[in-house]
């Protein structure tokens, strides 16, 4: 269960949109809120054409002004909605603020814009998001500056997609939650590349549906893609969890996001390897290419603990991986 969300706030109207979308997510008489902005003691060459440039100390002053308004604002207007709402101002590098006081106050979960700036262009959310993501012990509920709110209607469809590795494995129980939270169906997407195919389509994606079932039944790793999501659909079954699954064919960012699209899904559930030997990020991973395009919420996790949703099949062929 949900008990306590952290929303990173930075004074503009864009990272505020991330607050209704969670909204469909979480109930006021289950979950407590804590707002939060962080500020950065950079000085940014601000009013480029005026004959004065405003000092450091005046930067701060407004930032810290426009910034607490917001968290404020917010904060009345959820408490009005029946949520338990805390509220921080804090000074120091954004990330490190955010990932700090989600470690002091325990959240079970982040919520955050991504490519947010305040009102006078200062990135804010953006590299920002990258580095809670990649180092966040909670997940990360992650909203595109193209997504969509759908006021007012409950979460239908959660979509995830899985490639039978144990790091993507790893976002199934936060699926599962928010399945269970709002009776939305999962809808399981394993994607098959086409050079994984044998004799079959090289330059094109398809669907399961498309592709001629007596062809299907020869492919391997078709068969093992369908026996491992009905595996991983009968253990949701046993859960209570109404779900349904979807083999495709294609590059696999680009056949996640338009399945999701036809399938009209409410959120999009992914895990990350964040950090690994070498510092890498989630941007140009296949998890970030689907938030470059997405059209909903995203609900990331750090893949660090293995989590035995199925028995794989060591002679499996090999699988793509969507982590970064």
């Amino acid at each position: 269960m949900t008990r306590r969300v952290l929303i990173a706030l930075d004074g503009s109207e864009l990272a505020e949109q991330v607050v209704p979308h969670l909204l469909r997510f979480i109930a006021p008489d289950r979950t407590e809120l804590l707002m939060m902005t962080a500020l950065s003691s950079s000085i940014f060459p601000l009013f480029r054409n005026a004959i004065r440039s405003p000092t450091s100390e005046q930067i701060a002053l407004f930032n810290k002004g426009k910034a607490y308004e917001q968290v404020q604002a917010l904060t009345q207007q959820l408490n009005e909605t029946g949520f338990r709402v805390k509220s921080e101002v804090l000074s120091g590098a954004p990330a490190e603020s955010i990932l700090r006081l989600a470690e002091e106050t325990n959240v079970d979960l982040i919520a955050m814009s991504t490519h947010g700036r305040t009102g006078l262009g200062l990135a804010l959310l953006g590299s920002v998001a990258d580095e809670v993501v990649c180092n966040a012990r909670a997940p990360i509920f992650l909203v595109p500056p193209k997504a969509v709110v759908k006021p007012g209607a409950l979460p239908r469809t959660i979509f995830l997609p899985l490639d039978g590795t144990p790091i993507a494995e790893t976002a199934i129980p936060a699926a599962c939650q928010f399945a269970q939270s709002t009776n939305a169906v999962i809808h399981l997407v394993r994607v098959v590349e086409p050079h994984d195919l044998e004799g079959g389509p090289k330059n094109k994606s398809a669907s399961l549906t498309s592709i001629d079932s007596d062809y299907a039944r020869e492919q391997p790793i078709i068969r093992q893609a369908v026996c491992y999501l009905k595996r991983i659909q009968l253990r949701l079954q046993l859960a209570g969890i109404a779900s349904r699954y979807q083999i495709s064919v294609g590059a696999p960012a680009e056949t996640i996001t338009c399945t999701a699209r036809t399938e009209n899904a409410d959120l999009i559930v992914m895990s990350t390897r964040g950090r690994t030997g070498v510092e890498r990020k989630v941007y140009g991973s296949v998890v970030s290419q689907v938030i470059s395009n997405a059209i909903w919420p995203m609900l990331i996790m750090r893949g660090k603990v293995t989590v035995g949703a199925c028995e794989r099949d060591v002679n499996a062929a090999p699988e793509t991986s969507y982590s970064c």
